[in-house]
């Protein structure tokens, strides 16, 4: 008996009215066409691309220099070697990059009188770097660092190509993470301070989580 009340009580499975399911319908195929005439087009588009391509005086030559699978086979080691090498400079430099980027921002973010050279590195830094073309960085220190035989600093073009990354990325990242520790509200500072903890720790444990949650990408 329990068992039959029961049933009776539970609402009934909602489903969609005839408009409803008609309107499902209707857009279901509307999208469908679109996708059919999406891809018509782009087809079409690329279609008469490769035949002016391939009808160009030149093709045969390009043909030749980048189409070439002989070619494509015997330099694929070459290209593996390169691609290990990126990935290895890049896991380097974006660790280097954080923790060049956070030192300059919270230089810039220094209170008080006493930590103004601090603030005044840290702002040079960033507009000459932001303002110097990343290539033209390259050339200057790729070029000009091994030419002055710095006594403990190799002269490999690894090293001072790295170096030109870091230091022209930094610079843009530094204001990333200045503008999440600038949005923390002053209140939280002084309420770290209120419960005793000191300037650094207060900025370690309290203002520097919440400005990193606010500058990662969601």
């Amino acid at each position: 008996m329990t068992d039959q009340v029961a049933a009776a009580e539970a609402p009934e499975e909602w489903e969609p009215s005839e408009v409803q399911r008609e309107r499902n319908e209707w857009r279901r195929r509307r999208t469908l066409r679109s996708a059919v005439i999406a891809a018509g087009s782009t087809l079409l588009l690329l279609g008469v691309i490769g035949g002016l391509v391939v009808s160009s005086p030149g093709w045969e030559r390009v043909q030749e220099t980048y189409f070439d699978w002989d070619k494509a086979v015997s330099s694929f080691p070459a290209v593996l070697e390169g691609l290990w090498l990126n990935i290895r400079v890049m896991v380097l430099c974006a660790v280097l990059i954080v923790a060049l980027s956070l030192t300059i921002a919270v230089m810039r973010t220094i209170r008080g009188p006493v930590a103004f050279p601090l603030r005044l590195v840290g702002t040079a830094y960033v507009d000459i770097f932001r303002g110097l073309p990343l290539l033209l960085v390259i050339f200057l220190l790729g070029f000009g660092g091994p030419a002055l035989s710095l006594q403990g600093l190799p002269t490999s073009a690894l090293f001072w190509g790295c170096s030109a990354l870091v230091l022209s990325y930094s610079a843009y990242v530094a204001e990333v993470f200045r503008a999440g520790i600038e949005s923390v509200h002053p209140s939280q500072r002084l309420a770290g301070r209120s419960l005793g903890l000191t300037y650094g720790q207060t900025l370690r444990h309290v203002v520097l989580p919440q400005a990193w949650r606010r500058v990662i990408p969601r």
